[in-house]
């Protein structure tokens, strides 16, 4: 708790995701966790931000689960944006290897295929990153600072 009023006090309030712009931001970057795979991924509000920051050609990053949040991003004809995009995401094996895959609602990788992604992969918790235009993923908890060292060398959208 105290991390959290901490950062409240460094950053101030949290913002609603309806009332963010991506014309505001240079990148939107989504961290892991099973959040993403519990509620993001079907967010609309983020999914209009990730779609206005996709077209503006804005730097999106992913990690680990983080990649289900791109779910979320959705055009006006219901078509996923996404789809046909290199990318890395948690893999099914190691949901496996970490004992989360029985309990999981769906698994990561195998939805990402579904839905029409070009899911690529390392080794299983070994540190593995894409980057396809301004679409920047990374496998797992490795990939964290690859992916950001990557995204802080890109160009900006200008």
């Amino acid at each position: 708790m105290a991390h959290a009023r901490k950062a409240l006090r460094d950053f101030g309030p949290l913002l609603k995701l309806d009332e963010v712009s991506a014309t505001d931001y240079d990148a939107v970057v989504l961290p892991g966790g099973h959040g993403p795979v519990v509620d993001l991924f079907q967010d609309a509000y983020l999914g209009r931000l990730l779609v206005e920051a996709d077209r503006a050609g804005k730097i999106i990053g992913a990690v680990c689960h983080g990649p289900a949040a791109l779910l979320s991003a959705v055009d006006e004809r219901g078509g996923w944006i996404f789809s046909g995009r290199r990318m890395a995401a948690f893999t099914d094996e190691e949901e496996r290897l970490f004992g989360t895959a029985d309990n999981a609602p769906w698994l990561l990788a195998s939805r990402l295929r579904e839905m029409g992604a070009r899911h690529e992969h390392g080794a299983p918790y070994q540190a593995f990153t894409i980057q396809d235009a301004h679409l920047f993923t990374g496998q797992n908890p490795a990939s964290s600072a690859p992916m950001a060292d990557a995204i802080n060398t890109a160009p900006a959208a200008g």
